[in-house]
């Protein structure tokens, strides 16, 4: 029982903040991509 809440604190604790960077690298290249057809 001890292991599964330690197990699932370790994937709350590290999941966020990589979840956090994949979707602001998401977004940014997004971004790019409506820049570059706007300019057009």
């Amino acid at each position: 029982m001890d292991f599964t809440i330690l197990a699932v604190v370790l994937l709350i604790g590290v999941g966020i903040p990589v979840r956090n960077k994949l979707i602001r690298k998401y977004r940014e290249e997004k971004r790019k991509k409506d820049d570059s057809e706007k300019r057009r």
